[in-house]
């Protein structure tokens, strides 16, 4: 809950952050997971993960969102600073989230627009890291966090730049 908690004050996990390239993330956790396409039709924007942290990459190499899933009953991220995934249980209560976010200091308020009947969210104030949990019963329980960028410089790497594994 700690990584996730720092999630929600800093917009990071270790290397992974809206902004960073995912040449310099590679070079510190080594080569993501291929998830696949956004489009059909195009190749970028693409998604890649690291455990349950989903990437999604530009055709620049920038990463515009960071979206960890939650909802299964173990939650695999990277451990800041050393490179490796780390097992955690999930999934989390709204009560465990609140309180933990509490302790970083982290003010939060609920989203209200757009929210589908059977779901809350709440979005951390000073970094816009959005909690999203489903209604299961009596208690709420964390479906993803996710923090995003609408815009960004855009350079796409060079036509006869080298080839950096991740596609054209």
């Amino acid at each position: 809950m700690r990584i996730l908690a720092e999630f929600g004050s800093s917009a990071a996990i270790g290397p992974l952050h809206c902004g960073a390239t995912l040449n310099d993330i590679a070079a510190t956790l080594g080569p993501p997971w291929d998830i696949g396409r956004v489009s059909k039709r195009r190749r970028w924007p693409h998604l890649f993960s690291y455990g349950d942290a989903e990437l999604c990459v530009c055709r620049c190499r920038r990463v515009t969102m960071i979206s960890v899933q939650t909802w299964r009953d173990t939650i695999e991220l990277p451990v800041p600073g050393t490179g490796t995934l780390t097992a955690f249980a999930g999934p989390l209560t709204h009560a465990q989230v609140t309180a933990e976010l509490n302790t970083m200091g982290c003010r939060f308020s609920p989203v209200t627009v757009h929210q589908p009947p059977g779901q809350l969210a709440l979005q951390v104030e000073a970094t816009g890291v959005t909690f999203t949990f489903a209604e299961a019963g009596s208690r709420p329980l964390l479906d993803s966090a996710s923090h995003w960028i609408s815009t960004h410089e855009c350079t796409p790497p060079a036509t006869d730049a080298p080839d950096d594994g991740f596609g054209a």
